[in-house]
């Protein structure tokens, strides 16, 4: 592990140092660039639970799409972008002082720094490399045990050589996949389902915290087939964890390191997935989200799914906003158009987006402050599910309506709050329980396949 971390950081200083002919500088660059990740790091933990990723570095385009989602808003205010400036200023001021040491011998001497850079990188590449990151790696993986034992960087790089090896679906994934229990077909089942995977849900009332009453999803637990806490893969963010733990039914652990970011892999999985069953049962499948369809690539992946179907944010170009997003009333109102429009069966699965962070000053009009804008978007969306648990109850045939929470809110909101990878969740029929359910508590990948032994 010492040689490696230090032929890392050989790798970075060349790389530096090819760019400058600086060796101070370059020496600079090198530990400012391990700070930087380790500040970012700090600043991840503190928010999400969670350190830096190796999979980060593809959601880089998504932040820059969408700052707002990713806090990153800030990067384009004066005091990032003075920070910015001086960073500059001091470099050139740098420059200025330590004089590059060009060697006189021409071009052999200079292409030697590029050529240590590129060797290290293809070292690392090396598939004996690979081997022995997967022996010391954690699995299930546990990045913050591998940076307790690694340190940040070197766990980034680690991480990456065995997710780039695996072998994908590894033999527990293939297992759950095809122990994935068939729905019956469409016309002796329920003719309408619903499930909604509702943004940063989580009953905080119900956990001891000011919050408030959310009546309709109490009157549904009174005749629910399950409810319970539901256990997501992360806290804070990463909604599509929890996305594809419910799609597919598989548990985190099944995954190795595709657990972190499983959209990266997502074809690997996919052909017996939830939406594939339902519309092989003979329904039809829809896919809603009121946002852009190309997040987390799901203008590529919705209909590898299984899903004949993508209603995406151009539906909701004129719909109300609560806030910056679109409102969950919306998402109420397109779901009883397609209960109400539904001549056969149909398996509708809609993801909301009104409660997202951040939460604070000029988010809404009337409060600045964010624990009361987080419990008027929890209000909302109570009022949300008894809009479409009604419109179930008044479809012909009736239907089952399975709700759960993304993810609890990041750190900064309600830092005491309890169990933060725990949700709400819910799975209520119209043709009601044959008995009184009692809470249960289950992971997000368990309430998929509850869904479906239900169908």
């Amino acid at each position: 592990m010492l040689a490696l971390r230090l032929a890392i950081h050989l790798g970075l200083f060349a790389a530096a140092f090819a760019l400058s002919w600086r060796p101070w500088h370059a020496a600079l660059v090198t530990v400012v660039a391990a700070g930087l990740f380790g500040a970012g790091s700090h600043i991840k933990h503190g928010i999400l639970g969670e350190p830096l990723v190796f999979s980060d570095a593809a959601l880089v385009r998504h932040a820059i799409r969408h700052p707002r989602l990713y806090y990153a808003e800030k990067l384009a205010r004066p005091p990032a972008l003075l920070t910015l400036a001086g960073l500059a200023v001091a470099t050139a001021l740098w420059f200025a002082a330590e004089p590059a040491i060009l060697p006189t011998g021409g071009a052999p001497w200079l292409a030697l720094p590029p050529l240590v850079a590129a060797a290290t990188a293809w070292a690392l590449l090396r598939p004996g490399v690979a081997r022995f990151a997967a022996g010391v790696v954690s699995d299930p993986a546990d990045p913050d045990a591998d940076v307790r034992r690694f340190g940040l960087i070197a766990t980034l790089i680690l991480h990456a050589l065995v997710w780039r090896a695996a072998q994908r679906p590894s033999a527990q994934a293939g297992a759950v996949i095809a122990a994935l229990p068939a729905p019956r077909p469409a016309a002796q089942g329920p003719r309408l389902v619903v499930a909604i995977q509702c943004e940063s849900f989580v009953d905080i009332a119900a956990r001891g915290l000011p919050g408030p009453a959310l009546p309709a999803l109490e009157a549904l637990r009174a005749g629910a087939l399950a409810f319970g806490r539901c256990r997501a893969p992360a806290e804070g963010a990463y909604t599509m964890r929890s996305e594809f733990g419910f799609l597919t039914g598989l548990p985190s652990e099944t995954l190795g390191l595709d657990a972190l970011d499983p959209y990266l892999t997502a074809p690997a999985y996919l052909g017996r997935t939830l939406p594939e069953l339902l519309r092989a049962s003979g329904r039809e499948t829809l896919f809603l989200h009121p946002y852009d369809r190309r997040f987390f690539d799901r203008d590529l992946l919705v209909p590898q799914f299984g899903f004949d179907r993508f209603l995406d944010g151009r539906a909701f170009d004129d719909a109300p906003r609560f806030g910056p997003y679109v409102a969950d009333a919306a998402v109420a109102e397109a779901l009883e158009r397609e209960i109400a429009s539904a001549t056969g069966s149909a398996f509708l699965f809609a993801v909301t987006i009104e409660n997202h962070g951040p939460w604070g000053p000029g988010r809404l009009p009337d409060t600045a402050d964010a624990a009361e804008q987080y419990a008027r978007h929890l209000a909302n969306a109570d009022r949300m599910i008894g809009r479409v648990a009604a419109a179930l109850k008044a479809a012909p045939g009736g239907g089952l309506l399975c709700l759960y929470g993304d993810h609890a809110p990041g750190r900064l909101l309600h830092p005491d709050l309890p169990d933060r990878r725990a949700t709400d969740y819910l799975l209520w029929s119209t043709a009601g329980a044959t008995e009184v359910a009692s809470r249960r508590d289950v992971s997000v990948d368990d309430l998929g396949r509850m869904l479906l032994a239900a169908v």
